[in-house]
């Protein structure tokens, strides 16, 4: 096989594994317009690729600054809230979940929690308070899990003792990938190392000629 082939054998086998998991709509960009924000229901399809499984969530638009895109999440509607999405996987294959969190500022208990489940258990996230809807205090948050089939829900809840009836946990910029196998790794490297000393070799030779 030659070097260029290789490369792009490992690049697509790279690819393959970084993304394995279609998860769509992360910063909840698409959807029906909220507004300054709108509150949905159990049953709402109006947050493209999440389905509201209990309760109800905010749907957050300009009423206070998103941390990615334009738009996010409430978790605590007009009583706390879940919200899911189902997507494909790989059976154990392990994967990052990382999104962004921050406590609805205008009331209720601090700071608001949030767990987020994918089947083994409840992870539990505390948010940050401070700031304000126009300079949140946005904070990172990551966990990861090893799938155990070919689809994975993932799911995002307020905790209704410390979210009361308004005021939850704010979601945003969830993202979902595949951790790459070390031998996708070990090819991606071979193949750049090939291609590095063939332009070598076509280095030389064009310095002789």
């Amino acid at each position: 096989m030659s070097s260029k082939l290789l490369v792009a054998a490992a690049a697509f086998a790279l690819s393959g594994a970084a993304h394995a998991a279609v998860f769509t709509n992360g910063s909840f960009e698409t959807g029906t317009t909220p507004g300054s924000f709108s509150t949905f229901s159990t049953g709402a399809p109006d947050i493209t690729g999440w389905d509201i499984v209990a309760g109800s969530v905010d749907y957050i638009g300009t009423y206070w600054t998103a941390s990615n895109g334009v738009r996010s999440i409430d978790l605590a509607g007009n009583v706390p809230g879940t919200l899911a999405q189902t997507f494909d996987t790989i059976a154990g294959r392990r994967y990052n979940v990382s999104f962004d969190l921050w406590a609805n500022p205008d009331g209720g208990l601090l700071p608001r929690i949030a767990f987020a489940n994918v089947g083994a258990g409840d992870l539990t996230f505390a948010s940050n308070g401070g700031g304000s809807s126009g300079a949140p205090n946005w904070v990172r948050q990551n966990f990861s899990f090893i799938a155990s089939g070919a689809s994975t829900t993932l799911s995002f809840r307020a905790d209704a003792a410390t979210s009361g009836n308004a005021f939850g946990p704010a979601l945003d910029n969830v993202s979902v990938s595949a951790v790459p196998e070390p031998a996708t790794w070990a090819m991606l490297v071979g193949g750049f190392g090939l291609v590095g000393g063939a332009m070598r070799r076509r280095r030389n030779v064009i310095a002789i000629a």
